[in-house]
């Protein structure tokens, strides 16, 4: 545990971070006042929720505080990504932020403290860290349980001049399902998936995990294609023409992308915990 001069002292350091400027402070931790702006932030996030809103500043401030105590930095392409994942945050929700009294600085801090807890996440389990992961186990979790496709698809139903769906006549959707046969014996023997179909082709990375992009089910069927094979699954009121990919493919670099995800997935639980035990010497006042 560390000493309180010690946790004050990189509370101090990290002031820029938190200090309000804006009137007095709502709430401090340790002392050191938190700026309004971030307390606006996780109380429009929370609902007004005053346990959660404390949960999340605390939380806040110890990911900063323990990212700088370790001297640790962003790469030049974090912070090149962070800059634009910022921009486009405000581009669709700075007129909602800026009603709120928050401006575009203050979502900077906010989504930095996230990459600061990624590279603290790796400090302590990516190769070389604290308590590493074998970059091979992560590989392994990331092949299980992720798949890398191409995909053209198309409904099964028709939408009239009033915006409202129209159900297809049988043989409206037998040509369309008979189409993407059709292209998916031109992937099998060779044919690029653009070449095969007249649809658009789009790539994905999907997991076992549903999350509204795809039809439910969909993810399982998916598992039952050979990498580098087409085939054509009718699921609901979609019909799709998947190719699947290796999820190693560079053209795509998923691996790179997901990397942390997957650590996070792996020893997220794990990492939390020390979080939430950091977080006992940062008490939100």
């Amino acid at each position: 545990m560390r000493k309180a001069v010690s946790l004050m002292l990189v509370i101090a350091t990290c002031l820029l971070s938190f200090a309000s400027c804006s009137g007095p402070a709502r709430v401090k931790v340790n002392g050191t006042k938190i700026d309004n702006e971030v307390y606006s932030y996780f109380e429009d996030l929370y609902s007004g929720n005053e346990t959660e809103i404390e949960k999340a500043i605390s939380r806040y401030v110890t990911i900063n505080s323990e990212f700088n105590n370790r001297n640790l930095s962003l790469s030049s392409a974090q912070k090149s990504e962070l800059s634009s994942d910022v921009d486009n945050l405000w581009h669709l929700y700075g007129i909602h932020y800026q009603k709120l009294d928050i401006s575009k600085q203050t979502i900077y801090k906010i989504e930095s403290s996230k990459v600061y807890e990624d590279v603290l996440l790796d400090y302590y389990y990516g190769q070389g860290g604290v308590e590493p992961v074998s970059e091979d186990s992560i590989k392994k979790y990331f092949k299980a349980n992720y798949i890398a496709i191409s995909y053209a698809t198309e409904y099964l139903f028709n939408i009239d001049e009033t915006g409202a769906t129209v159900p297809m006549t049988d043989s409206e959707k037998a040509a369309i399902i008979n189409g993407f046969a059709t292209s998916e014996g031109l992937v099998n023997t060779g044919t690029p998936i653009e070449t095969a179909t007249d649809r658009e082709v789009h790539s994905a990375l999907i997991n076992s995990s549903y999350d509204g992009s795809f039809p439910s089910g969909f993810y399982t069927q998916v598992e039952n294609v050979k990498v580098g094979s087409a085939s054509t699954i009718v699921i609901n009121n979609y019909a799709f023409l998947v190719q699947r990919i290796d999820v190693f493919d560079e053209t795509y670099g998923y691996y790179d992308t997901y990397r942390t995800q997957c650590l996070r997935e792996l020893k997220g639980d794990e990492f939390d915990k020390m979080v939430d035990q950091w977080s006992q010497s940062y008490k939100v006042e």
